[in-house]
């Protein structure tokens, strides 16, 4: 039989994604690259609104905002039943569905995961929360974070960034987006061409970015490049200006950026995704018309617009949406546009679909969701990946006999662990330096841990007084940081630190392992902290 079938003649049968898009019209086509938030837990307005974006403008995607599993399953199955063609749900999932959705499990951040260097623990994760996502009827993350985050005063990427160092970025992209795409979602790698070395949110402004074209090859452009190599399924555009790219045109409306260098030089072939249109970036410089035409004309796939507050959501869906829908309507009837590069994008997100099953099922069920959303394999997945990444400054972590133990901050799960021991209220004003330090001054150590960490602050949200604190106390103490590494630059004398990065249970536990020698502390600092 497998000779006969040598001789059998080939047929090529068209895809559900050709045949459909033979069948569409215009206005479908222009539909399916809108895409729009869908908040599950708003009120009937929300569900109204939807109905008529759906009827009158065709859209074709979704992406989720805040909900709980069972209410956004109810509510996209809903939707999905509306739909003349499939909707495509996205989200953003970077550390899991809990970055968008209660009840479910926050997995360590991509800073903390820079630590790790158990590759395998992080794969784990992508496809857990890949398997997770579809659950509740996402089918692409828009992760992971690909920028390299070599500016400690980016106020945005942040602790979303593996880390400054483009090969260690690109091994853990690679890791997560592969598991992500193992687990049955879409992968979305963000935000190219690169958003690690900003000063500038660009929600509220556009972020400039200096350099040369072989600085961005050599840094930037490495975890995207890995990313591209290894498949994934999305690449999403930054709001950047970067003269070296386009002197005209932020990179997210930029056919120098998205059609020659994704396309044509970094052989990309996915879907390009934009970040929200809406963002102040480029919305302060460009009307809504003229976002999406450049957008369309720079090559993007996908247009995203997307907000959490509920006025900006009800302008989304009744203004932005339909101003925009009817820019690109006219601009392809008058030839301003290319309806050939049109069709290419709806195959492409048609294809998509057709990808993960859609055009067969679009429904999922919302039978024991808690438990498949947080069973002991996943758990125990998030305890593994806090305990590598803890990291160890200094000295080794050995505790002393007569010790006492200092909390600054909320959410100390460490309190329950150390019962047996003296503890000192975490309450710190100009007036209890005095009082604290006379209290421990008996104790040959102290265990400091620091919960309260604002990276967006000056110095972290730490007082003069708490500061001058844990400096007096930095000859004989143990400190203990659950939060961002960076904050590591104002404790320079002290001689042992432990990193949790969060402050997380978890994070607190798999310190408290270590201060305890039932683990040692196997992180690598992922960042090089400023003086």
């Amino acid at each position: 039989m497998k000779f006969l079938l040598l001789f059998l003649p080939i047929f090529a049968f068209a895809s559900w994604a050709e045949d459909t898009l033979k069948e569409m019209t215009l206005e479908e086509k222009i539909g399916q690259l809108f895409v729009a938030p869908a908040c599950p837990l708003r009120k009937e307005d929300h569900w109204n609104d939807w109905m008529n974006i759906v009827k009158e403008f065709h859209i074709g995607n979704a992406i989720v905002k805040q909900s709980d599993p069972v209410s956004q399953v109810q509510f996209l199955n809903k939707l999905q039943n509306e739909s003349k063609i499939p909707l495509l749900v996205v989200a953003d999932a970077e550390w899991g569905l809990a970055m968008r959705m209660s009840n479910t499990i926050a997995f360590p951040r991509n800073m903390t995961l820079g630590a790790v260097s158990n590759l395998d623990l992080i794969y784990q994760m992508g496809a857990e929360i890949g398997r997770q996502a579809r659950l509740v009827g996402i089918h692409m993350n828009l992760g992971p974070v690909a920028d390299v985050n070599n500016n400690p005063a980016n106020p945005i990427i942040h602790m979303r960034s593996f880390g400054e160092d483009p090969k260690e970025v690109s091994l853990r992209v690679s890791a997560y987006l592969r598991g992500i795409q193992a687990g049955g979602a879409l992968a979305c790698a963000k935000h190219f061409p690169g958003h690690g070395d900003t000063a500038v949110d660009s929600h509220f402004d556009l972020p400039f970015i200096p350099y040369s074209r072989s600085r961005l090859e050599k840094i930037e452009f490495a975890p995207f490049q890995q990313a591209i190599s290894d498949g994934v399924a999305g690449l999403m555009s930054a709001h950047l200006f970067v003269p070296c790219i386009d002197e005209i045109y932020p990179t997210s409306l930029s056919a120098a950026c998205l059609k020659n260098i994704a396309r044509k030089e970094l052989h990309f072939q996915g879907l390009l995704i934009s970040d929200a249109l809406n963002m102040k970036a480029i919305a302060d410089r460009f009307s809504v018309e003229e976002i999406a035409l450049f957008a369309r004309n720079a090559g993007t796939d996908l247009l995203c617009y997307g907000d959490h507050k509920d006025p900006n959501i009800d302008q989304i869906l009744r203004e932005l949406i339909p101003s925009a829908f009817k820019a690109l309507k006219e601009a392809y009837l008058s030839g301003a546009l290319s309806l050939e590069e049109l069709d290419e994008s709806v195959l492409r997100i048609l294809s998509s679909k057709e990808q993960l099953g859609l055009h067969l099922t679009r429904e999922v069920s919302s039978a024991n969701l808690n438990q498949a959303l947080n069973s002991k394999e996943a758990l125990l997945l998030k305890k593994q990946l806090f305990q590598e990444a803890v990291t160890l400054i200094g000295e080794p972590a050995k505790l002393e006999e007569n010790r006492a133990y200092l909390t600054i901050g909320e959410n100390d799960a460490l309190m329950n662990e150390f019962a047996s021991i003296f503890r000192v209220s975490a309450t710190l004003d100009a007036g209890a330096k005095a009082d604290l330090l006379e209290k421990l001054r008996n104790f040959n150590q102290v265990v400091i841990a620091l919960h309260r960490i604002d990276q967006k602050t000056k110095d972290f949200g730490f007082s003069k007084e708490c500061l001058e604190l844990i400096e007096e106390l930095s000859p004989k103490s143990i400190l203990c940081v659950f939060g961002t590494p960076y904050s590591l630059r104002l404790f320079k004398k002290q001689k042992t630190i432990l990193l949790g990065y969060e402050n997380d249970q978890q994070a607190q536990c798999a310190v408290f392992n270590v201060l305890t020698g039932k683990e040692q502390a196997r992180g690598k600092l992922p960042v090089t902290v400023p003086n």
